[in-house]
C-alpha cells in the first residue's frame, strides 16, 4: 500500500474497526420501536457511509492527478452528504430523549425538512479546493466552511437544548451523557478546523456513536435478563411514545394466575420459562415486541396499523392458552387471562404514562369478562377519573395549605372525661366531587409519592391547634395522630416529628402515634428502629384497627404499643337485634381478646361505640378508653374545644 496513503487513513482504519464492531452488536440485538430509536439507526448507517466516502475522498487525493475532476468532487459530496445527515441524527436523537419521545409538529418538520434542502444546495453547488502537498491533504472552500457551520450550530442547539431540560431529574444522568458526548463532537470538530491536516473527523463520529451507544441507547438495559423480553423501562418508553402520538393503540397484558401452583410443579424459574414461552409464541404470531410488566405478567402493543385485527388477535391468544404448553418433558396447562386496555377508549392520551401502566395493572380494573378476555368496564373508567381528580385536590391542598383537621373526642373510663382525641384529616372539593375519604386519598398520596409533605401538612396542623388551644390544660392529655405505612418507615419521620414538637413548643409525650395493625405485623426493622427513637424522645405508639384480619398475638406481646384500639367490626356483632349463635361467639371472642389484653398490660380503646348498651358492656370488661358517636362525632377544630370546655371544663 502506498504510504503516503497509509499514514491518511490510519485514522479511518481505527475508526471503521470501532464503528463496524458497534454495528454488529446493535443491529444483532432487539430494539425497541421508537422515534429515537430510528434516527439511532439512521445515525450509525450515515456514519458507516460517511466512513467509506472518507476512504474515498483520501484515495481521490492521493491519486488526484491520475483520477476525472468530477469524481474527486463526487466523493466530497457524498462524504459530506453523509456527515451533514450524521451531524442532523446526532442532534435530532438527543433532542428526542429530551422531549421524552414527543413527535415533532408541522413546522418543526419544515424547517428541518428546509435545513436539510440548504445542506443540499451547498453540496451540489458550492465551490471546493482541495490542498495537496507532502505534508498534508486537506479539501477547503464554501463547501466545507458549510459543514464547519453546520457543526457549530448544531453542537449548540444540542447544548441548549439539553440544559432546558436539566431540571429533569428523572433524566439527569441522560443530560449529563449528553453533555459529554457534545464535549467529545466539540473536541475532535475544533481540533479538524484548526488543523484540517489531521484527518480525525471519522475518529471523532466513531467516539461519539460509541459514547451515545454505550450510555444511551445500549440495548441491553431494555431487556429483561429472565425472558428476553423488553423490561419495564422500556415499556414505559414506548407508551409514552404512544400518547404522544395520539393515535388508537391497545395494551394487552397476559397474566399467569397462581404462581405457586407453577413453580411447585417444576421449579423455582419455571415461572421465567413460561413467560420466555409466551413471549417467543406473541413475537412469532402477531409480529411484535413484548414487554414484562412485572413478575406475573406479559405486556404486548398493538398499533393504530393492527388495531382493526384486535379482537382477530385476541381469539388467536384465547386458543393458544387454551390449549397445554410444552417444557423440556412437562406439558403445563396454564391458567392466566389476558387484560386489554384500549386509548383513548379506556384512557386519554392527555394522560400520564405512570398513570396508563397503574390503570392497566389493576386488578380491579378489568370487569367485563368473556372467559380468557378481560375488558374495562365503565365503572372502572369512572373510578380512573375520580382517581385522577383525587389527586389534583390532594396535590392542591399541599400547594395551598388546605386541609381541614377534625377530632374526635375519647373518653377515659378512669377519669370520666375526655382526655384524649383522634385527628382525623379531611379533604374536599365542592366545585367537582365534594368531600373524599381518607380511606380514597391517602393510598394514593402514598402512591404518587405525595405522603410525607401531605404528612408534614397534617403535623404542623395538629401541633399549631394544640399549641394555641392549650389543649392540656383543657385536660386533654395527647391527641392521636394516624401514621400511614410509607410515614411509618421512613427513615427521617424521627426528625420530621422531633423538629416540629420543638417548633410547636409541643411537649412530645402529648402525640400518640397510631398504626394500624396491617402496618405493624408486616413492617420490619424499620418501624422498629422508629418507634425506639420516638419513644426514647417521649412519643407513645397506639395499634390502630385492631382485630381487621392480621392479628398476631405473640407480635403484639413483643412490640411496644402503649394502647390498643380494637376495631368496631369487633364490636358491631355483639349487639345485633337477633341474638343467634353468631352473637354470643361474637361476644365471647371480644370478651377473651379484651382480658388478655388487659393481663399483658396494654390499654385498650373500643371505637365505634353508639348506644348507651354497648358502653356499659364494654365498661363492664374494663376497657380503658371508648371512642365513637355515642360520644360525638369527629368535630372541627372551634368545635372540638367548645366540646372539650363544656365536657371536661364544667366537671372540674
Amino acid at each position: 500500500m502506498n504510504s503516503f496513503l497509509f499514514n491518511h487513513i490510519r485514522f479511518q482504519i481505527a475508526a471503521l474497526t470501532i464503528l463496524l464492531i458497534l454495528e454488529v452488536i446493535y443491529f444483532l440485538r432487539p430494539k425497541i420501536k421508537l422515534v429515537s430509536n430510528r434516527i439511532f439507526t439512521v445515525l450509525m448507517v450515515s456514519a458507516f457511509l460517511y466512513l467509506i466516502f472518507d476512504f474515498a475522498t483520501v484515495f481521490a487525493l492521493v491519486y488526484y492527478d491520475y483520477l476525472p475532476a468530477w469524481f474527486v468532487r463526487f466523493t466530497h459530496q457524498g462524504f459530506i452528504i453523509c456527515l451533514y445527515v450524521a451531524l442532523s441524527c446526532i442532534y435530532l436523537y438527543i433532542d428526542m430523549l429530551n422531549r421524552d419521545q414527543k413527535p415533532y409538529s408541522k413546522p418543526e418538520l419544515s424547517l428541518i425538512i428546509a435545513s436539510y434542502l440548504v445542506a443540499l444546495a451547498s453540496v451540489l453547488f458550492a465551490p471546493i479546493e482541495y490542498y495537496i502537498e507532502e505534508d498534508g491533504i486537506y479539501s477547503y472552500g464554501l463547501m466545507v466552511n458549510c459543514v464547519y457551520a453546520v457543526l457549530i450550530i448544531y453542537s449548540c442547539m444540542t447544548v441548549v437544548q439539553t440544559l432546558r431540560h436539566m431540571k429533569d431529574k428523572a433524566h439527569r444522568k441522560q443530560k449529563i451523557c449528553v453533555l459529554m458526548t457534545m464535549a467529545l463532537w466539540i473536541i475532535f470538530g475544533g481540533s479538524q478546523i484548526l488543523e484540517p491536516k489531521i484527518l480525525i473527523s471519522s475518529v471523532g463520529i466513531s467516539a461519539i456513536i460509541l459514547l451515545m451507544f454505550l450510555s444511551l441507547e445500549n440495548p441491553s438495559e431494555y431487556l429483561d435478563g429472565e425472558t428476553r423480553a423488553f423490561n419495564y423501562y422500556a415499556l414505559k418508553t414506548v407508551l409514552q411514545e404512544c400518547l404522544n402520538r395520539k393515535k388508537d393503540f391497545s395494551v394487552i397484558s397476559m397474566e399467569l394466575d397462581e404462581a405457586t401452583i407453577i413453580e411447585n410443579y417444576a421449579s423455582n424459574n419455571m415461572i421465567s420459562d413460561v413467560l420466555a414461552e409466551i413471549r417467543s409464541y406473541v413475537e412469532k404470531t402477531f409480529k411484535t415486541s413484548c414487554y414484562r410488566m412485572n413478575r406475573m405478567t406479559l405486556v404486548f402493543i398493538i398499533d393504530s396499523k393492527k388495531i382493526s385485527k384486535l379482537n382477530t388477535y385476541l381469539e388467536i391468544l384465547a386458543d393458544r392458552f387454551s390449549q397445554p404448553w410444552e417444557f423440556k418433558d412437562k406439558s403445563i396447562r396454564l391458567n392466566a387471562h389476558a387484560n386489554v386496555l384500549c386509548c383513548p377508549e379506556d384512557f386519554p392520551y392527555d394522560g400520564s404514562v405512570q398513570e396508563l401502566l397503574d390503570f392497566a395493572e389493576d386488578a380491579e380494573t378489568y370487569g367485563q369478562t368473556i372467559g380468557f378476555i378481560k375488558r374495562i368496564d365503565q365503572k372502572a373508567r369512572e373510578k380512573r377519573i375520580r382517581r385522577r381528580k383525587i389527586l389534583h385536590v390532594v396535590s392542591d391542598a399541599i400547594r395551598d395549605d388546605a386541609i381541614e383537621m377534625y377530632y374526635q373526642p375519647i373518653y377515659s373510663l378512669e377519669k370520666k372525661s375526655f382526655t384524649n382525641a383522634e385527628a382525623l384529616v379531611r379533604l374536599k372539593d365542592e366545585q367537582t366531587i365534594g368531600f373524599i375519604s381518607p380511606e380514597e386519598f391517602i393510598p394514593l398520596a402514598e402512591k404518587k409519592g405525595m405522603i410525607m409533605p401531605l404528612s408534614s401538612l397534617i403535623f404542623n396542623h395538629v401541633f399549631n391547634f394544640m399549641s394555641e388551644n392549650s389543649l392540656r390544660k383543657k385536660g386533654v392529655n395527647h391527641i392521636e395522630v394516624n401514621l400511614s405505612g410509607l410515614q411509618s418507615v421512613d427513615a427521617n419521620l424521627p426528625k420530621l416529628m422531633k423538629s416540629l414538637l420543638m417548633k410547636h413548643n409541643i411537649a412530645p409525650d402529648c402525640v400518640n402515634l397510631e398504626i394500624t395493625e396491617s402496618i405493624a405485623v408486616t413492617s420490619g426493622y424499620m418501624l422498629k428502629k422508629n418507634m425506639d427513637e420516638l419513644r426514647r424522645f417521649g412519643c407513645s405508639f397506639s395499634m390502630d384497627d385492631f382485630g381487621t384480619g392480621y392479628s398476631n398475638l405473640s407480635r403484639i406481646a413483643k412490640a411496644d404499643f402503649e394502647m390498643i384500639k380494637i376495631d368496631k367490626s369487633l364490636l358491631w356483632p355483639c349487639f345485633k337485634e337477633d341474638v343467634t349463635d353468631g352473637t354470643k361467639n361474637a361476644k365471647i371472642l371480644l370478651e377473651n381478646m379484651i382480658s388478655m389484653l388487659l393481663q399483658i398490660g396494654r390499654k385498650i380503646v373500643v371505637e365505634g361505640i353508639e348506644t348507651q348498651e354497648q358502653f356499659d358492656y364494654l365498661e363492664s370488661l374494663g376497657i380503658t378508653y371508648a371512642q365513637g358517636f355515642y360520644f360525638s362525632k369527629p368535630l372541627p377544630e372551634a368545635e372540638f374545644v367548645k366540646f372539650i370546655e363544656e365536657k371536661n371544663l364544667k366537671k372540674s
